[in-house]
């Protein structure tokens, strides 16, 4: 029951829009947007070393002018994160130490 219920986020994750590139400040929204969720995974121990890569790159290309890829690298982020909360989320729920370490 509990997998399926990560699998379900996962699914649900796979399915959520975008941000689309052209839109006023769509670049620094989704930035923003990124490092809320990254932030989110953060809190219980959960974020990606990637997660903030992305952003740093979503960052530069949002500095350079390039909306797109800057919209391209949050939503990747984004999406890390997101995946990132779930994962750490069902540990804490399913995982306990083995007999040896308790």
């Amino acid at each position: 029951m509990k997998i399926s219920r990560l699998l379900t986020a996962v699914l649900w994750l796979g399915m959520a829009s975008s941000v689309h590139a052209g839109e006023t400040g769509a670049a620094e929204q989704a930035i923003l947007e990124a490092k809320t969720a990254n932030a989110k995974a953060d809190s219980i121990q959960g974020a990606w070393v990637s997660t903030s890569e992305l952003i740093k790159k979503a960052e530069e290309a949002a500095a350079k002018g390039d909306e797109a890829a800057a919209v391209d690298y949050a939503a990747m982020a984004k999406k890390e994160a997101e995946l990132a909360y779930a994962q750490a989320a069902y540990e804490q729920e399913n995982w306990s130490p083995p007999p040896y370490a308790r």
